[in-house]
């Protein structure tokens, strides 16, 4: 009996690390079950679905299946929309798409399931330094929190802050496009700062933790400086990941952290069942 079943949220390049680390034999004992795109009909969900021997289902099915566990990565609309039903369910998530989490009805579903006991993972979306910073936060000595996040501009454009302040993003010299707090940026780059939000979480919360984004063409990689200031330590981290094959938004480091979470959950079940 493999240690739990799994349904995939999305099948973007989040999903398509998890299926090259099935294949592989990094997750042993997981098996997807379904995949969820937009729709039942979805063409890379069936793709998905097909090469890893599951079904393609519309997202608003997954509850019913009852899988195990379920992965999200399809972004802050799907959170909304399927979290809530899956928690009421009773169903286990690894949640990719942080900022979603600080919607007031997310929150609130979230609570909920959490109180019931049901397991929600949030990965560290590929930031270190997050034990260090809970730590301090859960001692009540956390006095500042700061994360700076430095991306080409491909990565950036798009974003709702930027259309809606009408900047265009250089492709010529760096520029600072934002600066306010966790809960702003996860508002303005929804796509963009799933780290952001791991690191208020962790810590000082969303409207405390401070937030610098820059655009910048000579990037190469996604770029994270971690400042955190406590009564016990002063932390200073730099962190550069290259960027998802699959999608420029999101670093390579952030998709191969669900992979680390789903396996992680499938050893903890093979050592509470037993299975060798």
């Amino acid at each position: 009996m493999p240690p739990f079943d799994l349904a995939l949220l999305g099948a973007g390049g989040i999903g398509q690390l998890v299926a090259d680390a099935i294949m592989r034999g990094r997750l042993p004992g997981v098996r997807v079950v379904a995949v969820a795109g937009a729709s039942a009909t979805s063409p890379s969900a069936t793709a998905l679905a097909a090469r890893l021997g599951a079904r393609a289902v519309a997202p608003e099915a997954l509850p019913d299946l009852r899988p195990d566990w379920v992965l999200e990565a399809a972004g802050a609309a799907a959170v909304r929309a399927h979290l809530p039903p899956l928690w009421r369910a009773g169903v286990a998530t690894v949640v990719m798409s942080l900022g979603a989490l600080l919607d007031p009805d997310v929150e609130a579903a979230l609570a909920a399931a959490r109180a019931a006991g049901v397991p929600v993972v949030l990965p560290s979306g590929g930031i270190a330094g997050l034990d260090a910073v809970r730590a301090m936060a859960a001692t009540g000595g956390l006095r500042r929190a700061r994360i700076t996040t430095t991306k080409p501009p491909r990565a950036l454009r798009g974003a709702p802050y930027l259309e809606a302040s009408r900047i265009d993003l250089p492709d010529d010299r760096a520029v600072t496009v934002f600066e306010g707090s966790a809960r702003e940026a996860a508002a303005g780059f929804p796509a963009n700062v799933n780290v952001a939000v791991a690191l208020a979480l962790a810590g000082l919360g969303p409207d405390r933790t401070e937030v610098v984004i820059h655009s910048d063409p000579s990037a190469r990689t996604n770029q994270q400086r971690i400042e955190a200031e406590g009564d016990e330590a002063v932390l200073d981290l730099r962190i550069q990941t290259k960027p998802s094959p699959a999608n420029p938004r999101t670093s390579y480091l952030a998709a191969a952290s669900a992979v680390a979470s789903l396996r992680e959950e499938a050893l903890r079940e093979v050592a509470l069942r037993g299975v060798d």
